[in-house]
Formats: C-alpha cells, structure tokens, sequence
C-alpha cells in the first residue's frame, strides 16, 4: 500500500471510525493507528484475531498507543510490526492490570502465544516496541525486584515460530521471557535499555553515583521450562543480565550476541522453588562479545545463581529449597572488557532481608560438565586479581569444569586468582584459593 493511501486510510479512520483495519485481500491487513492519543489496543488485537487476516501489518513510520494489555494467538499468522508499539506510561494501570506471569509472580504487558507464527520488526533496530520504560527506571531506582513491573514481551505456550529483525527499546522490565515453549527462533533483535533521567551526582547525591546501574533489572531475555530456542545475531544494551537461563532450560542455542553494560550471561537462578527441580541442560553459547558502560559494570562474562537449601520468603525476592541439575554447558568465543569476576558460582542467592550466611552451603543444585572454551579478555579489578571464584555448595559440590584456552588477565598489580570451593575435577587453570 502507498503512503498516500495510508494516510487517506488514516483520515478516514480518524473521522468516521469506520474500520480497525484496512483489509487488501489474499488474507493481508494494514492497521492504521487513530492518533491522537487515542488507544489502539484493541484495534490491534482485533485484527489479530479477525480470520480474514493472515498477514497483519502496522507500517512505518507509524507510532500505535498501546493503553491495555495484550493478549495475542498468532497461530499460522505472520504479525508486521514496522511501526512502533508505544506502551503508555500510566504505570499504576499496569501495574494492577498486568498480565501474571509462571515465574517468581512477575508480570507482563503483552503475551503471546500460539504455534507456527512470525513475529517481523522489519529491519534491524527498526520496527518493534517502546516500552517507555524510563519512569519504570526511576520508580525502581536502586530495587532489584520491585514489584509491579511488566515485562515487554511473554512468549508463552508458543512452539514452531520465529521472531525476526524485531526491537524492543526502553523495556519495563525484562524485554523477553520465553516460557513453555519449543522450537522458537530469535533472530536479528535489537534490545536498549538507556537512562535519561535527568538528575546528576551533583544535583541528587543520594540517586546517582558513577557506576549506578539506572536501568536495574532490564534482561534482555530469559528462557523458562523451554526446550530447542535459539537465539541469535542480537544487540542487547541493557542493565542486568544479557541473557539468562532459568530453570528447565534445555537443547538452547545462542550465537552471536553483542552484550553491553550489562551483567553477562546468567545460569539460573534455579533451586528457588521446593516443590520443583530445575534442569538447565544442553546449553550452547557461542560468538559473545561484552563491555560495560560508564553507568553500568560488566559483574561477569559467566555466572550462575543458585538459591540457598532452606526456603526464606516468597518470590520475587525470596525463595529456596528447591533442587536441580545444571549440567552440559558450553561456552565459547568470548571476548570481554572489564569483567569485575569473569566467572563465577553463586550458591547463597537470596533478596531477602534476613541474614542467611549460615544457608549458604546448603543448595541443592547440581553443576557438572561446563566447559569454557577461547575465553580472552580482562577483570576490572573490582575483586583484586579473582578471575574465577567456583563456589560451590558442600552439599553438592560441582565438578567437571573445563577452562580450554583460557587467556584472560587480572590488572598488573594483582596475581590472578582461582578460587575452586567444594569444586571437583577442574581443569585447565591452576585452583589457588582458598
């Protein structure tokens, strides 16, 4: 469809409000925003689901307002997002609206779901969402798990699809979740999670400092009771994990991947439910490149959080006692800048405000059969000269880590360090502490 026709479409719409959507036959459909502030939740929807409609498209350079939350079934449709979908800043509606989410009692905007769909941006760094994350970033300045944030996209129950070229701008939360789902493609996506509060050391002393991570908890995506996902060619700036594995995660794929200011790739966390056992297996990464930014360290290339043996609280923030088996993880071609702990084992992992120092040998979760291999970079020196802390837990003690062509370096004035806790059959560097 011409521009001209877009916007003859568009007026149209505008002053009669005759139709969501402009149907071109042979199953394909033009959304058209109302504008002017207007919501176009529900016209979107509504041509989702109308069956006329196999290919919807909303074109460029068009911005839709989206007010509500959406629940889509693509199944056997291609979706065209080339325009943009704007999520209102009306935080209190989202945050008593929200979709609930299977994991940690988090919430979402969006939820889509369905079998043998496409979901297309359009180009790189093109068409996709804007989540208008950033009074999301100041209202949780400094909160881990603040409660009430959505995520932008929950790909749920989903098998057999593909999203492509899609970009996902100032997230509320996590950008993706993909929960029990199989065989989904992520192809070429764009993810930026960027500060623009305006508010210096100088002016807010107390909000700011150099190093604060504005942008807490924006992952790029994470994987959840998945199996078969791949992940690859993404660009992901972001403030917290650049992707991250959860619990019954397997056969997942990763390639090619730009990670900046973010916290690295995260294995877990899993044991944070007793009535559950969480398998992270079969995972492959491969092609990583990782930077931190001013406001923003990189805590890690690697790592994995394992929540203590002893229930304390309910998630988001508390949790534990849960087992599982994180086993057959490669990692390879990694190339990092300033990394605080390029690898490393948390088994202590709680949000909780109660002390649980004495827990912290008691996870249940087993690690076995991980292998990094051309790992090169460097450590910020924020842990001295630590370039691997494996702490693991005494009741279950991990084993069969293999470091193959390790060349990472801590800065001049420190000797590097190994440090390899209840850690059996590690190979390929020199354990030396404690």
């Amino acid at each position: 469809m011409k521009l001209f026709s877009l916007l003859a479409v568009l007026s149209a719409t505008l002053t009669t409000s005759i139709s969501a959507y402009d149907v071109e036959g042979n199953g394909i459909c033009t959304v058209i925003p109302f504008g002017n502030g207007r919501d176009d939740s529900q016209q979107f929807e509504e041509a989702i689901n109308a069956t006329e409609c196999t290919t919807i498209t909303l074109p460029k350079p068009f911005t839709y307002s989206i007010q509500h939350r959406l629940y889509t079934d693509l199944t056997g449709k291609t979706l065209n997002v080339f325009g943009r979908l704007l999520f209102s800043d009306d935080l209190e509606y989202w945050i008593n609206n929200s979709w609930m989410t299977d994991f940690q009692n988090l919430l979402t905007a969006w939820i889509m779901t369905g079998s043998n769909w496409t979901l297309n941006g359009g180009g790189f760094a093109e068409g996709g969402i804007d989540g208008n994350g950033q009074p999301w970033y100041s209202r949780a300045r400094g909160v881990v798990n603040q409660p009430g944030r959505p995520m932008s996209l929950y790909i749920f129950n989903a098998s057999d699809s593909l999203v492509k070229d899609f970009s996902v701008v100032q997230p509320q939360f996590w950008a993706f979740l993909v929960s029990q789902s199989s065989n989904i493609t992520l192809d070429g996506v764009y993810v930026n999670a960027t500060n623009h509060d305006p508010s210096e050391p100088a002016a807010n002393p107390d909000a700011v400092f150099d190093g604060y991570n504005w942008v807490i908890n924006t992952d790029g995506i994470d994987t959840y009771r998945s199996d078969s996902i791949n992940i690859q060619n993404w660009v992901i700036q972001n403030g917290e994990d650049c992707v991250s594995f959860k619990g019954n995660s397997t056969n997942i794929n990763v390639r090619n991947i730009t990670c900046i200011g973010s916290r690295g790739f995260a294995v877990g966390s899993v044991g944070q439910y007793p009535d559950r056992f969480d398998n992270i297996q079969n995972v492959s990464v491969k092609d990583v490149v990782l930077y931190p930014t001013k406001n923003v360290s990189l805590t890690g290339a690697v790592y994995f959080k394992n929540w203590i043996g002893e229930q304390i609280g309910t998630p988001p923030n508390g949790g534990g006692g849960g087992a599982g088996d994180v086993k057959n993880l490669t990692f390879e071609n990694f190339e990092f800048r300033a990394a605080d702990q390029p690898v490393y084992i948390q088994t202590c992992l709680t949000y909780s405000d109660i002390d649980t120092t004495d827990l912290c040998n008691t996870s249940k979760v087993l690690m076995e059969d991980v292998t990094f291999i051309n790992f090169r970079g460097n450590s910020s020196g924020t842990y001295n000269g630590t370039l691997v802390d494996l702490n693991c837990s005494s009741a279950t003690p991990c084993r069969n880590f293999h470091f193959i062509d390790w060349n990472v370096t801590a800065p001049e004035q420190y000797d590097p360090v190994y440090s390899c806790i209840n850690a059996e059959n590690i190979t390929g560097i020199t354990c030396n502490s404690p």
